[in-house]
């Protein structure tokens, strides 16, 4: 090699090292780049042979700039984050949930009220004629129908509001889905050769993260630099330079005739759907409710529903099963309380039913004359569907069947208006219906006050239980406030978790700037040398020169 081979290969050197440079640059300056990752010029050295075959260098090259960028911690951080996404969503919703139960000190809840109100009946027993301690019960009554149905009402509104949140996700999805079938076409369009598009597969990483934030997927990547995205059903959201979006529908087509049960507030629940042809609809809610992100922790939440259900409470969702235990509450004041507050038969001599409970004025409590429920209209035979004189899930389930109520607990009301119209006394001579009440009598009072501490079976949507109409709500209470503390703690692993491999992905692939500023000296000082070595040659070129004088 000459003095000209030797000058090229020096001039090569430079090109190499400043563009090495330019890369460490470019790294420092984007230290706090969200989304940036790490480059590295690779290089390659060059050789030439010679006129007698032998190889000789003649220097080196930037063979290509490439991201320090590992798939599988990247795709590890979006499953994390995905993970950490859903138990954050859960955590939220299952903490605003538990404020609607308490036990201690809880006045306005479910639990205080119904002590007060079996308080109050345990206090008219000891003087059944006193109209003060009628109103007290007529208040305390009013005040644990209200406190049901503000219970009940609170869940309802959570459900919508996860409801109406999962139309707002899917719109995201949507978003994030297309731009990464954007970013796809540019990549394409951009790279060349072995050079990666740099920054657009920044971006497209980032967008990834983010969609795994909303949903959970997989991803593979093709020989052309593009990546398909797709459900575990194998749904494709991105395939190539094209997306497919998600689509909402209240009334799909796959849904059982009559449709869907509604949700706790009588409205129809959406499900997530694509839609072939422009006239089929294919269920993806349970597809997506098994994975992770805030979309499967928010419908985790509301509650998936099959082509079986029959009933509001049988959508499988934390909301849904909470508002069932009130709903079963409910039914047991609609049922056994009714049924007792009306006593047993006072003719088993006659045909059908006559009540043996009387008021003050010697009047037969109705068949829901102790709670009732807005919507036990004459058209319903004011609840008794079957006419049988008797409250029972029989005649409540008919209700619900024919679609005019779909819940009980937003209609709970205490139907006794006026003092004297509350039935303390109770006829205890069965055998004829001629014997009444006897003066002072509380035996009504006394019947109720056992129904309290009677085990009852529970069974509403997905729970049931044998247990106190006490029991059940504590059992509820510690229910709802274990899996909120669950619903924190797994949100604290997740987001551990999440954490770890963020700081491995950025051990990998961020910016580093005692290892950036080390390759910069090293990169400077291989530019200097190569300097020094043109310096060299153009000194050899001049000396010869003289030489040649």
């Amino acid at each position: 090699m000459g003095i000209s081979g030797l000058l090229d290969t020096s001039r090569k050197a430079l090109n190499a090292q400043s563009a090495a440079i330019r890369v460490l640059g470019d790294n420092i300056a984007n230290v706090n780049t969200p989304g940036y990752t790490r480059r590295r010029a690779d290089m390659i050295s060059t050789i030439t042979p010679n006129e007698g075959g032998l190889e000789v260098g003649t220097g080196v090259d930037v063979q290509r700039v490439v991201r320090l960028a590992d798939t599988f911690l990247n795709s590890e951080l979006v499953a994390r984050t995905g993970d950490r996404s859903k138990a954050e969503i859960q955590s939220e919703f299952l903490k605003r949930a538990e404020s609607t139960f308490q036990l201690d000190d809880g006045t306005g809840k479910i639990g205080y009220q119904l002590e007060e109100f079996f308080g109050a009946l345990q206090d008219l027993q000891a003087s059944p004629a006193s109209i003060p301690l009628r109103t007290q019960v007529i208040q305390n009554g009013q005040d644990l129908s209200n406190s049901i149905n503000a219970s009940y009402n609170s869940l309802a509104q959570l459900q919508r509001e996860a409801d109406d949140r999962i139309k707002i996700t899917i719109a995201d999805i949507n978003r994030l889905s297309q731009s990464i079938a954007q970013a796809n076409r540019e990549i394409v369009n951009s790279e060349f050769g072995e050079q990666e598009a740099l920054t657009l597969r920044d971006q497209r990483d980032s967008l990834m993260l983010q969609l795994g934030e909303k949903i959970s997927f997989k991803s593979v990547e093709n020989s052309s630099g593009e990546v398909t995205v797709y459900l575990p059903n194998g749904y494709a959201l991105v395939n190539g330079s094209s997306y497919n979006g998600l689509n909402t529908s209240n009334s799909p087509t796959f849904a059982p005739p009559g449709g869907f049960p509604p949700g706790l507030d009588g409205q129809a629940l959406s499900s997530i759907v694509y839609t072939v042809g422009g006239t089929t609809d294919v269920d993806l809610t349970n597809v997506i409710a098994g994975g992770s992100g805030g979309l499967a922790g928010l419908l985790s939440l509301r509650g998936t529903q099959a082509v079986t259900d029959t009933s509001t409470f049988q959508a499988n969702g934390k909301l849904v099963e909470y508002a069932g235990r009130i709903e079963g509450i409910t039914r047991d004041l609609l049922v056994r309380f009714n049924a007792e507050y009306r006593g047993p038969d006072a003719d088993t001599s006659a045909a059908g039913y006559t009540p043996s409970a009387f008021d003050l004025d010697g009047n037969n409590p109705a068949v829901f004359g102790l709670f009732s429920f807005t919507g036990a209209a004459a058209g319903n035979n004011f609840g008794d569907n079957d006419n049988d004189g008797i409250a029972s899930n029989t005649d409540l389930d008919a209700i619900v069947t024919a679609g005019t109520v779909s819940n009980y607990s937003s209609k709970l009301v205490f139907n006794v208006t006026s003092e004297r119209s509350f039935a303390a006394a109770r006829d205890l001579d069965l055998a004829t219906a001629a014997s009444p009440y006897a003066q002072g009598d509380s035996s009504n009072l006394v019947a109720l006050l056992q129904q309290k501490e009677a085990t009852a079976s529970f069974n509403v949507g997905t729970f049931s239980l044998s247990t106190t109409i006490d029991g059940l709500y504590s059992l509820t209470v510690s229910y709802v406030g274990g899996a909120s503390a669950r619903a924190q703690n797994d949100l604290a692993v997740y987001s551990d978790r999440e954490s770890q491999i963020k700081e491995l992905q950025q051990s990998f692939a961020g910016v580093n700037l005692d290892e950036e500023f080390a390759q910069l000296i090293k990169f400077q000082q291989a530019f200097q040398a190569s300097s020094r070595l043109i310096k060299t040659g153009s000194d050899l070129t001049n000396e010869i020169m003289n030489l040649l004088g």
